[in-house]
This record gives C-alpha cells, sequence and structure tokens, in this order.
C-alpha cells in the first residue's frame, strides 16, 4: 500500500486530509506538534486501524525532528509515495510593524522547514523512481495582500520552488505541486501571528481588517474541495502543477494562472524536456 506523510495534522486541511487518504487505502503518517492532543478524529482512527494511520510528532522548524520522521516513517513502511507539506502560520500587519525575527517564524514554518522535507524524502522517491510531493500554498502566493506582506511572500516563495522543482525531478518519476486553497473557516485565523499597526497605517490597516474579516466569515465550512484536490493532486496520472481549491478569489485566480502557465514549457525547453 502507498504511504503518506503529512504534515499539520492537528486540525483543518491537514486532519481532513489524514482521514481522506487513509480511507482511500493509504498509509499515513499523520504529523503535528503535540500528537497527545490530537484531535479525535484521528486518535479514534489510529486506536481502530493503527496499519491505516500513525500520530506522530514534528514541528517543520526542527531540523531534528524533520530528520527523525523521514527516518521513521521510511523505518517503519519502507517508503514514501506521497509527502504533502500542509503544516503552515498566518500573520497580519503592516510591513513596516513586522521585526525580522516575525518574517523568519513565517518563512522557517511556511517554506525552509517545507523544503528541508522534500530534500530528505526526495533521494528515497527518486532512487524507487516514484513519488509526489504535494505543497499547500495558498491563493496568497499570486494575490499579494497588502497587510499580509510575510504570509504573501513565503507563500509565493513556495510556489515559486514548487514550479522549479516539479521541472528538475519530473525525470526521475518524481512530481511536485501544489494545492492552492482560497479562503475557508479553519484554525487557521486563531493561529495567526497578528500585530496591531502602529499609527500612520492604522486607518487603512482597520478597513482591510474589517474587509478581510468578511471574507472570512463568508468563508465555507465545507473543506472537502482542498481535500478533493489533495487527492487529484497525488493521484492523477499527469498532474497539473497547480491545483487552486475554493470560491470567490479562486475564481479571480484562473486567469492569472493562464497567464504563467507558458513559464513550464521554458522550464522544459531550458532542460531538454520539451
Amino acid at each position: 500500500m502507498a504511504v503518506a506523510l503529512i504534515t499539520g495534522c492537528s486540525s483543518g486541511f491537514g486532519e481532513a486530509m489524514a482521514l481522506a487518504f487513509a480511507d482511500r487505502g493509504y498509509r499515513v503518517v499523520a504529523t503535528m506538534r503535540r500528537p497527545e492532543a490530537a484531535p479525535d478524529s484521528l486518535r479514534n482512527l489510529a486506536a481502530a486501524r493503527p496499519d491505516a494511520i500513525v500520530l506522530a510528532a514534528l514541528d517543520v522548524t526542527d531540523a531534528a525532528m524533520r530528520n527523525a520522521i523521514i527516518e521513521q516513517t521510511l523505518a517503519r513502511f519502507g517508503q514514501i509515495d506521497v509527502l504533502i507539506n500542509n503544516a503552515g502560520v498566518g500573520a497580519r500587519g503592516a510591513f513596516e510593524d513586522i521585526p525580522e525575527s516575525q518574517f523568519r517564524t513565517m518563512f522557517e514554518t511556511n517554506l525552509f522547514g517545507p523544503l528541508d522535507l522534500i530534500r530528505l524524502a526526495l533521494p528515497h522517491m527518486r532512487a524507487r523512481g516514484t513519488g509526489r510531493i504535494i505543497n499547500v500554498t495558498s491563493v496568497a502566493a499570486f494575490m499579494k495582500t497588502p497587510f499580509m506582506s510575510a504570509y504573501c511572500a513565503s507563500k509565493h516563495a513556495l510556489d515559486a520552488a514548487t514550479a522549479a522543482l516539479n521541472i528538475e525531478t519530473r525525470g526521475f518519476g518524481v512530481r511536485v505541486v501544489s494545492v492552492m486553497p482560497g479562503p475557508f473557516k479553519t484554525a487557521l485565523p486563531q493561529k495567526s501571528l497578528d500585530r496591531e499597526a502602529s499609527t500612520p497605517y492604522a486607518a487603512a490597516a482597520a478597513q482591510f481588517n474589517t474587509n478581510f474579516d468578511g471574507l472570512e466569515a463568508r468563508a465555507p465550512d465545507d473543506i472537502s474541495p482542498v481535500v478533493e484536490a489533495a487527492l487529484a493532486a497525488a493521484t492523477d496520472p499527469e498532474p497539473q502543477l497547480r491545483y487552486p481549491a475554493g470560491t470567490e478569489v479562486v475564481h479571480i485566480l484562473q486567469p492569472i494562472l493562464q497567464a504563467v502557465a507558458p513559464m513550464e514549457k521554458i522550464g522544459l525547453h531550458l532542460t531538454g524536456q520539451a
């Protein structure tokens, strides 16, 4: 049976993906910072079907834990067929008010941690001649939302790395793609590293927060489109590079994705793959 390693499974997208992949017959390693506080849905499944899902500790910003989870997964199952980098953190705030430390925290979680997990899993996938790496980015990778500069920058960087890697690794049977959720009701806003805007930005930030809060209030509770996108990204014989998922702003994104699509052909041409 295929093995899926999924990060950020304590709630939201990660929790739902872990359940869905297990239901599809995958053996799932569902990671989170504190497995002892895992949601009931995952703890119950792990107790009933320990062959189907394993709950494991992983802080994606911790290099030793990143190495350990790859080694533990390979030691237990002998393979990693799908790696889903879902763990992430958000933040709102005026760029001028955000300290360097917060930018670094954002990039460690949303970019460097996922990239290192890819680096660790790639030799195994490449040797087997197969593998699928799915990075959960965001519509923010392209929307460049004001007062969310750190978040947008980290997701844009992950999207760019995904596109480049997909060309580098496809000759080995390994595809690297992204799932791009729009707004959904998840725990991300509650965990967001928000900072109150300083006086020069207060009025504009207040207007932004009012509008963005309204967008989040209208966001759907049903996160199944994101789960379905992840399943498609994992199983499509010829996967697309990006899988948008959601409503409203996702529809605005489609013309942008169509406009940048030829860039992949340039990369394939430069590497003699087209």
